[in-house]
């Protein structure tokens, strides 16, 4: 669930440039695919256009989206997810102060 912090101080969303840049910090934890519109490949660049600063994870990479008959690709494990998460902990770039979650893929 995404918080909107602009929301929260009675702006509307294109009005989050206002907002100080530790409040436009966000982590997007949610699938990619090569073809189409869904996870990160659709959430990514509105949240840019309205003034918020986006790291990615891709969850899992798919040709297609599930609704597809078939969507080979790959889904990133629960350790190589925490081996990201600890590479942006160690370089002291973890804090941010959203985080935006979608399809994980593995229960790990």
């Amino acid at each position: 669930r995404f918080e909107d912090p602009a929301a929260q101080q009675g702006l509307s969303m294109v009005d989050a440039f206002s907002l100080p840049e530790s409040g436009r910090r966000v982590l997007s934890v949610q699938s990619h695919v090569v073809h189409g519109y869904v996870g990160n490949r659709s959430a990514v660049f509105p949240l840019q256009l309205l003034g918020f600063d986006v790291d990615v994870i891709n969850s899992v990479q798919f040709s297609c989206h599930t609704g597809y008959p078939a969507f080979p690709g790959q889904k990133l494990s629960g350790e190589d997810l925490h081996t990201l998460v600890d590479g942006l902990a160690s370089n002291e770039v973890l804090n941010h102060l959203h985080l935006l979650t979608g399809y994980i893929g593995t229960a790990s």
